[in-house]
């Protein structure tokens, strides 16, 4: 039986960074047999360089302009979508989402979100942020825009894919 996703048959993953979404994107999409878009290696072969060079250069705030610009140009067909986490600071592009397929929020830990963040990593946040307060300000746009939300505590990518896949199949 076909999953019934809605607008262009996506899925769209959204949530913090170190959620899983680059994790449970590719097992998803080879599950339900769409293609697997991850937005943040697009903008990085749109631009031609590492997105932390960007933040870096430019601010958080031009990177999510052109992460809005580049993103909302692109056409999704039957996709599952891996976002970055800042995609939820742009209520158009997450319109856009949102015409085009299901969204699925990768509810975490604040704890193990931490733990999994690569040192150094940079995200797109204004000067002297902490992560918690990323985390606080995201989380409730996070849960605005979801179809559906995923605890993801304590399972594996493959369990978070058999639960996505079950409430999807309930839609």
């Amino acid at each position: 039986m076909a999953l019934e996703v809605k607008g262009s048959g996506n899925i769209i993953l959204i949530g913090m960074p170190g959620s899983g979404k680059s994790t449970v994107g590719p097992l998803l999409a080879q599950k339900t047999g769409k293609n697997f878009a991850d937005t943040d290696e697009i903008i990085r072969n749109a631009a031609g360089r590492e997105l932390s060079e960007i933040v870096r250069s430019e601010g958080h705030v031009r990177f999510l302009e052109l992460q809005e610009r580049i993103i909302s140009s692109m056409s999704f067909l039957d996709h599952v979508i891996a976002t970055g986490g800042g995609v939820v600071k742009s209520d158009r592009l997450m319109q856009f989402f949102r015409r085009t397929g299901t969204v699925i929020y990768l509810d975490e830990e604040l704890s193990t979100l931490e733990k999994r963040l690569a040192p150094g990593r940079r995200l797109a946040r204004a000067e002297g942020q902490t992560f918690m307060a990323v985390y606080e300000e995201r989380k409730p746009l996070y849960i605005k825009y979801a179809d559906h939300i995923i605890d993801c505590r304590g399972k594996t990518a493959d369990e978070i894919v058999t639960e996505i896949t079950g409430i999807l199949n309930d839609d």
